[in-house]
């Protein structure tokens, strides 16, 4: 094969710039610390590099972003929850001291002013927020679980509370209050004071509903489905308003059912309880016009309407049986449900028993006041020297004492068995606190795991992307080696041509 020249000097020319071209990648290289400039240059680390990015961003956001914002909401709820726990475990405490018989009825109402309290900083908890969001109300986190001192007064509730035969309990109550007021009426025989205004105790059979405070001028629908199949109506007797308290619980006829908006009961005579015996879905439909700051929100509870008083608008709201749980991403096809439903830890029946206990305190208080008020009687100068009016007060101190005696065993009685009660209430927060710890130690396994995937990751992305400098140092100085011999090389053999011997 003929060689020539211009052969020579194409060659030479070729090679050089492939040493040149070999130089300039590894500046380039060496410089912005990258294997390669343009996908062109390797299309194998271009694919890979998108892949590995891809996986790192995304890494990342749950590292980062969906992690921290779990931890978060689940810090809250577990604090939330710790609260609530720690709140009813003093006031099964305080029962316990209650019961017991050396304690005065002034300790005793600095207890009921005491778990009132502690009932408000429950329904507080309720109210918890995390950027923003309630995080005890599902899917409405935009809506309190409970009443604000602003939205209570803005809205009226026809509610539908389903029930069943064993929400119905025997409540003992005191009636034929002794009352010194009546002293006068007595004395001038306007009232006449006979056996049916002794002290006694009845029992009564008592459903009692989700609130207190109840519109009097409503009458609550009661149905039930019989083991017939078919839906039965309740009636409705009476409808007690608050001037006729004394006659609550007084003489109920063994079908009658009586319905009082102020205590929020429904109380059956023997019959209508024997009725309902077994049945398992009774549903009242009640409305209730008044709220006030830390009462729960019927629409995370029951189904019910809600009319907006100041615009008229109604609202349906439905509860389904949908756990309404609330996911986030915390790895690759991996959630964690970070909330706890509020209507699971903080119910109407803590509230209501707090207050039943409260009451009754505060019943006892009241006897204990009117049978001083009657012994002081005997020493004003008006009934003194009336020997007929010392009789009387005496045969009313004898029944004040009693009614004293049987309220005091009443409130013994409830103290003793909500100490039951609450501790009912604590199995169910323990248990929902169980569930939180064993969420939140799930995830902290899994942002271990995502710490360790994104360190991994990282290392890929790095070892695919990124230039070894101290290889790269070497291997651009024997490219510079031979570039420079290529360029002596390249001049020696372009200097003379065969024109130069011509």
């Amino acid at each position: 094969m003929r060689v020539t020249n211009q052969m020579i000097s194409n060659n030479s020319l070729r090679n050089l710039q492939t040493s040149t071209r070999k130089v300039d990648t590894l500046i380039q290289q060496l410089t912005s610390g990258q294997k390669i400039q343009r996908a062109s240059e390797d299309p194998v680390v271009a694919v890979r590099a998108l892949k590995l990015r891809n996986t790192v961003a995304q890494l990342q956001q749950f590292k980062e972003k969906n992690i921290k914002d779990a931890e978060s909401w689940m810090e809250l709820t577990e604090n939330s929850i710790t609260n609530i726990s720690n709140y009813i475990e003093y006031m099964s405490g305080y029962c316990t001291q209650g019961s017991t018989d050396s304690f005065n009825n002034t300790d005793r109402l600095a207890i009921a002013e005491t778990i009132r309290s502690y009932k408000d900083m429950i329904y507080s908890e309720g109210n918890a927020t995390f950027a923003g969001r309630y995080i005890f109300s599902g899917y409405k986190t935009d809506t309190s679980l409970v009443f604000n001192a602003a939205d209570a007064p803005k809205y009226s509730y026809s509610i539908t509370e389903n029930l069943s035969s064993s929400d119905i309990d025997i409540k003992t109550v005191t009636v034929n209050e002794v009352d010194p007021e009546d002293l006068d009426k007595y004395l001038n025989n306007t009232l006449t004071y006979g056996t049916d205004a002794y002290p006694e105790q009845q029992t009564v059979y008592r459903l009692r509903l989700a609130y207190s405070g109840l519109s009097e001028g409503e009458v609550p629908s009661i149905t039930y489905t019989g083991a017939d199949g078919a839906e039965h109506t309740v009636n409705v007797t009476s409808t007690l308003n608050s001037t006729q308290s004394k006659e609550y619980y007084k003489d109920l006829g063994d079908d009658e059912v009586r319905y009082i908006p102020e205590t929020g009961e429904v109380v059956f005579g023997k019959n209508i309880y024997t009725e309902l015996q077994g049945v398992e879905d009774i549903s009242v439909n009640y409305t209730k016009d008044t709220f006030q700051k830390n009462d729960l929100r019927p629409e995370h509870y029951f189904n019910c309407v809600q009319t907006n008083k100041e615009t008229g608008e109604t609202v349906d709201f439905e509860i389904t049986d949908d756990d309404q749980n609330i996911e986030y991403e915390v790895n690759f096809n991996q959630k964690i449900r970070v909330n706890t439903r509020g209507r699971d830890l903080i119910t109407h029946d803590m509230g209501r028993a707090i207050e039943e206990l409260a009451s009754k305190v505060e019943e006892v208080d009241d006897a204990e006041k009117r049978l001083s008020q009657l012994k002081a009687l005997l020493d004003n100068p008006k009934y003194a020297n009336d020997p007929a009016a010392v009789e009387q007060i005496q045969y009313m101190i004898s029944d004040a004492e009693n009614e004293c005696k049987m309220k005091n065993q009443e409130m013994q009685n409830l103290f003793n068995r909500h100490i039951k009660i609450f501790q009912d209430f604590q199995t169910d927060v323990t248990s929902l606190q169980s569930d939180s710890g064993a969420r939140t130690a799930k995830l902290d396994m899994i942002k271990s795991r995502v710490a360790d995937q994104y360190t991994n990751f990282n290392d890929l992305m790095s070892a695919n992307e990124e230039v070894e400098y101290e290889d790269k140092a070497i291997e651009f100085s024997s490219a510079a080696v031979v570039y420079n011999a290529a360029l002596q090389v390249t001049g020696n053999v372009l200097q003379k041509t065969l024109l130069d011997f011509i």
